[in-house]
This record gives structure tokens, C-alpha cells and sequence, in this order.
């Protein structure tokens, strides 16, 4: 079993099952006829055994014991969170234009980048339903776009639309003040501010993506209901983009996007000093709480936001249905 199939990562709260033996725990439920058993708790190692903990307890479960993990968000999440939390982060990164069908939010951002050109369920009564998929594919072919979809798994499960399954990301979450008083209130690195990116921090944050265009990599990214900060480090040795957008349920959100770092500069501090930075810009313009983003197999990102206090809110995967004469896919 490879722990890292499940998106799992140290300290993220996971099930573990496994196979009933003298070395792995006893079965919680004191059956003895039972054959397998599992354990909820704080993955520890993941580099074998695995080491979980449960409370106040430690357990170690050999990897050829293991059947299944699966991940668990950080806390529980109803779903009416989910919704709410997706509606901050998609005002947040709106595309250059968007329009609502059927209780979903289509956006278009000239093809940069998945996010600014996909469709998520943002309402209750949204669903992938053959109508409202042909008037989503109608309103993406008339921008020469495919028809992408980001789907919260807790809420339309990719195998509830018929196509091809693409990246899954990781919703991670924390409480803005808590976070930014442990990664500390000063930045080891001058971080400069900006309301609008330069050309540095655009060459920086679309490494070639643009396919030449610049300008739609500056409309994708100066999209958004709220303000903007765009940080960077030096020449662009590393960057970021904060926003702050209210959820449905008044919560102020502050957003974490296009954290980048020149990889021959890694290691050095300076995505730490970003994140300050932005951290301590997001609480002067009133948020409270904090997302970013991170596909489920980076797990070098993964492990890191975890260390800085971040936990797991939820997971959306990409997927693109099934559309005939759908042009393209987007990267």
C-alpha cells in the first residue's frame, strides 16, 4: 500500500486499515473473529512503519499490513462549508469573464491557467446533469475553450460525470492570527507589496504558461472581488498573490496564490518571508481566515504548509467530461 496515493502526508488525520496480526494493534473493538481493523489518527511516518496517533497513543502498523488509507480533512467539514469556502476562493480567481448556469460558476481566462478556466458547483441545486452540461459546453465553445469542471469530491464525485478524471488539489485552511504567530510577525527578507504585478513577478509566476500572451496571465491574476497584494523577493526570486474575499457566511478569507520560488533559491527562507508578509497584509485588510492550494501529489509543498500550521479543509479534482467537439485541454 503506497501511503501516498491517498494525498496523505505527515500530519494530516487519515483511517487507517490494515490486516489483523501479532504485529499490528489489536482490533478497537475486541472482536476476535474479525480479520481487519482500523485506526483513526495523526499520520507521524509515513516512511515505514507507519506511525499513527490516536489521542495520546502511538501505534505502528507494518506497510504490508496495510490495505487502505484514506484521508480525513483536518477537522470535521459539513458540507455547506465547502460551499462556502469555494464561493471565497472563486471570487478570489474569477477568470476574465464569468457567468452562473444552473447554480454553477463558469469561468474563462483565455486558457491560463485550470482554475480561471473551469466550472464549479457553487449552489445546493447544482448538478452534472445532461441539460446543464450542454449549456455549460455551449457557453465554453463560444470562447474556443474545453469544458473543464472542478469538482469537491464531498460534494459531485468525478465518477457521477462520464470523462476523464485530471488533477487532484488539496484545499488547505488555518486561522489567519494563529498562523501568522507561529510562523512569526517579521519577514527574514524584504518582501515588496504590490497592488499590481510587475513584468518581473508575471515572467516569474507564468515560466512560459502564457504561450506568449502576457496580457492574459495579467488579466487572469488582477482578476478578483477583493484587494490584491503581489509580493516578491529580489529579482523575483520569489513571489506570491494574497487576496481577501467574504464567504457567503460573512468570513473573510484571506487566499494564498502563485507562491513560487526560484528553485535554485529554495531552502533559503525566502517563501517563508512571503507568506509572513502576506499573512500580515491579509489581517491589516480583515480576514480571519486563511486557504491556498496545492496539487495532491506535490507533496514537498504539501508537507511544508502542513509544518506552517496548515490542515486539510477539503479536496476538487478536475475533470473533463465527456463533450462532443470539445477543443483542447487546459494545463
Amino acid at each position: 500500500m503506497e501511503v501516498s496515493r491517498s494525498g496523505a502526508v505527515v500530519g494530516d488525520r487519515v483511517v487507517v486499515r490494515y490486516l489483523l496480526g501479532d504485529s499490528t494493534p489489536a482490533d478497537w473493538r475486541g472482536d476476535p473473529a474479525a480479520a481487519q481493523s482500523d485506526v483513526t489518527g495523526v499520520l507521524l511516518d509515513d516512511t515505514g512503519p507507519l506511525r499513527i496517533r490516536r489521542d495520546d497513543e502511538e501505534l505502528s502498523i507494518p506497510f504490508d499490513a496495510i490495505t487502505s488509507v484514506r484521508l480525513l480533512s483536518a477537522k470535521p467539514v459539513r458540507n455547506s462549508e465547502i460551499r462556502t469556502l469555494e464561493h471565497a476562493a472563486a471570487a478570489a480567481w474569477p477568470g476574465v469573464d464569468s457567468e452562473w448556469i444552473d447554480g454553477w460558476l463558469l469561468r474563462a481566462g483565455h486558457g491560463f491557467t485550470r482554475r480561471a478556466n473551469s466550472a464549479v458547483p457553487l449552489e445546493r441545486h447544482a448538478r452534472p446533469d445532461a441539460s446543464t452540461l450542454r449549456r455549460v459546453g455551449e457557453w465554453y465553445a463560444d470562447r474556443d475553450l474545453p469544458v473543464l469542471l472542478a469538482l469537491p469530491e464531498r460534494l459531485i464525485p468525478p465518477t457521477a460525470v462520464a470523462g476523464e478524471p485530471g488533477v487532484e488539489v488539496q484545499m488547505l485552511t488555518a486561522d489567519l492570527s494563529e498562523l501568522h504567530a507561529r510562523i512569526g510577525g517579521t519577514p527574514s527578507h524584504t518582501v515588496r507589496l504590490e497592488t499590481v504585478p510587475d513584468t518581473r513577478w508575471l515572467g516569474a509566476y507564468t515560466g512560459g504558461r502564457a504561450s506568449g500572451r502576457p496580457e492574459a496571465a495579467a488579466g487572469v491574476v488582477t482578476a478578483g472581488d477583493g484587494p490584491l497584494a503581489f509580493a516578491s523577493i529580489g529579482d523575483a526570486a520569489a513571489i506570491g498573490r494574497g487576496s481577501v474575499t467574504e464567504s457567503p457566511d460573512g468570513r473573510r478569507w484571506l487566499g494564498l496564490t502563485a507562491l513560487w520560488t526560484d528553485p535554485g533559491r529554495r531552502g533559503g527562507g525566502l517563501a517563508a518571508s512571503v507568506v509572513v508578509a502576506l499573512t500580515a497584509w491579509g489581517i491589516g485588510h480583515g480576514a480571519d481566515s486563511v486557504y491556498l492550494q496545492v496539487e495532491s501529489g506535490n507533496r514537498l509543498a504539501g508537507s511544508w504548509y502542513r509544518r506552517l500550521g496548515f490542515g486539510l479543509h477539503h479536496t476538487y479534482r478536475y475533470l473533463a467530461p465527456d463533450m462532443p467537439g470539445s477543443p483542447g485541454s487546459i494545463r
